[in-house]
């Protein structure tokens, strides 16, 4: 994505509420960096080199204990993560196929890597504005893997019903196919699905990838998770993409310090993104999903994105509310969607200004 504006940016850091990218209380980017040095020097926390040692082996198996999988592995980013899931889910079935949900990250946002740099053969599975089900598997063909976004980023969090989704797993294994999490934002997916454990949800999954940045907010980062020999063959795929950094331990540190209490907040942050939805409908705005199942929803605009950033610079302005920059308009419908993903900062937030924030961009969007 390209970089904001330095005259957007100063705009942004002059308002104390900010929607959007996850940023760190600490005040500063030095801050930042002193708070991760105060925790490695309080857990007793060395040098180590090439992703090996106490603190990748402590994040990498509270991963996997958290999720129920044997094993689990680092990577610097979700995208090498992903790409390494599908090549080792594709050596193991024989196929070149990847089953990808029409608004999946691959298909969007990497540049066609999936073909480019894997080989492998992209196909789309399913409509835009609902999840994967099983009756979408019967003209897919034979798949290495299926890929499945929980929750779905590009339609406001949404979820699948447990039945739903076990049904779809069960369909894909009938015909063949791995099945893999695009878990980036699974933190947040227990409600959706009554209250399941980790464990439960990642179950019917052969792999699963999270995110540390997505709503925890660490410097960045990912982890893959699945049984010993399914990580023995990404690690392979680590090393053969250019992931094996000599220091990954500052990234790291930041995701193992903050995942607990990340978890622990998530029920607090999916309430006050339910609380923002009804705020701002109250407003006269239209939010998608109409039941809010995560600590995500989107706000549909009648508007287009050089609009909103006009309208979204008059609000910060005016009203020192920051309504973020992560909007879209590539679902086909006219207008745009605005992303809102509730984390701390956001969820104690003053209800009135964020309101008057709201309000302001409904009269301006509708006039």
């Amino acid at each position: 994505m390209p970089a904001k504006a330095p005259a957007d940016m100063d705009l942004r850091d002059r308002c104390d509420i900010r929607i959007g990218f996850p940023a760190d209380d600490a005040g500063s980017s030095a801050n930042w960096l002193r708070e991760i040095a105060d925790w490695l020097e309080a857990e007793g926390i060395h040098d180590e080199i090439y992703l090996e040692g106490e603190l990748a082996a402590r994040l990498e198996t509270e991963c996997a204990s958290l999720t129920g999988k044997p094993a689990a592995l680092w990577f610097p980013t979700g995208t090498m993560a992903q790409m390494a899931a599908a090549l080792v889910h594709a050596g193991a079935t024989g196929r070149t196929r990847i089953g990808l949900h029409p608004n999946s990250h691959l298909l969007l946002h990497e540049d066609g890597s999936i073909k480019k740099l894997a080989g492998l053969e992209p196909v789309h599975i399913g409509e835009w504005h609902r999840g994967i089900d099983a009756a979408d598997l019967k003209a897919a063909g034979d798949l290495a893997c299926l890929f499945i976004e929980l929750p779905q980023r590009h339609n406001g969090g949404l979820c699948p019903d447990w039945d739903v989704l076990v049904a779809t797993a069960d369909a894909a294994r009938g015909s063949g196919a791995r099945l893999h999490m695009d878990g980036a934002r699974l933190w947040s997916a227990r409600e959706a699905f009554d209250g399941r454990s980790y464990v439960e949800i990642c179950a019917p999954f052969d792999s699963v990838y999270m995110s540390f940045y997505k709503d925890v907010g660490a410097l960045g980062g990912a982890v893959l998770v699945g049984d010993e020999d399914f990580i023995a063959q990404a690690r392979q795929w680590r090393h053969r993409q250019g992931g094996l950094q000599v220091r990954g331990w500052p990234v790291m540190a930041d995701a193992l310090r903050r995942l607990p209490d990340s978890i622990a907040a998530m029920p607090g942050w999916i309430a006050a993104a339910r609380e923002l939805a009804e705020l701002v409908r109250s407003t006269g705005l239209a939010v998608e999903p109409a039941a809010v199942r995560t600590n995500m929803f989107h706000v549909r605009l009648p508007v287009t994105k050089d609009d909103f950033s006009r309208f979204r610079n008059q609000i910060a302005e005016r009203k020192g509310v920051w309504l973020g920059r992560s909007t879209w308009d590539i679902d086909g419908r006219p207008g745009i969607s605005l992303e809102i993903a509730v984390n701390a900062h956001l969820a104690s937030a003053d209800r009135d200004r964020l309101r008057d924030a709201f309000g302001l961009l409904a009269d301006l969007a509708v006039a």
